[in-house]
């Protein structure tokens, strides 16, 4: 496999807003996050992400442990999604289908930037080969992936949101 140069930047907690805005540039929605991201001793990644709406909703939403191919695409392939993501020179890009959603596609891209504790990120929702709009996700590093609370991945099981959601909307 191919030496990993970004993917192991982006470990640790971020936190951050989503804001969803629609074809016609008219803001949908907005909600608060914090996503739990590490690379495991083995090579895998595994990736949290926990949602935060200002009326008290919350989700979290684990995409279980994922790996990497020969090529250093990571695969994803869980019950909430299926994609694949790689690394650039100075981006990490990802396409995915939400499952619920028979003929979405999403394209995201994700980049650092200052001294790499602060990051962008976009998403580009297509359905049926239409465009649907663009999500705009700003985040900065609370906590390195050597932060993170074990106790963390114990609770985890207890956590996780099953059935719907308002992020895939």
């Amino acid at each position: 496999m191919n030496a990993l140069r970004l993917f192991p930047k982006h470990t640790g907690i971020w936190e951050g807003t989503y804001i969803r805005i629609n074809a016609q540039g008219e803001k949908l929605h907005e909600w608060k996050s914090r996503l739990t991201i590490k690379l495991n001793e083995d090579g895998s990644y595994h990736q949290v992400n926990q949602y935060f709406w200002a009326d008290g909703h919350q989700e979290c939403h684990d995409f279980g442990v994922c790996h990497f191919n020969e090529e250093g695409v990571l695969i994803f392939d869980s019950p909430r999604i299926q994609g694949y993501s790689w690394e650039t020179k100075d981006s990490v890009c990802l396409i995915w289908t939400y499952l619920n959603r028979p003929g979405s596609k999403l394209y995201e891209m994700i980049d650092l930037i200052g001294d790499e504790t602060h990051r962008v990120r976009n998403w580009r929702w297509t359905e049926n080969d239409e465009f649907q709009g663009i999500t705009m996700i700003e985040e900065r590093r609370v906590a390195t992936q050597d932060q993170i609370d074990p106790q963390f991945w114990e609770d985890l099981p207890n956590l996780r949101t099953s059935g719907p959601s308002r992020s895939d909307h």
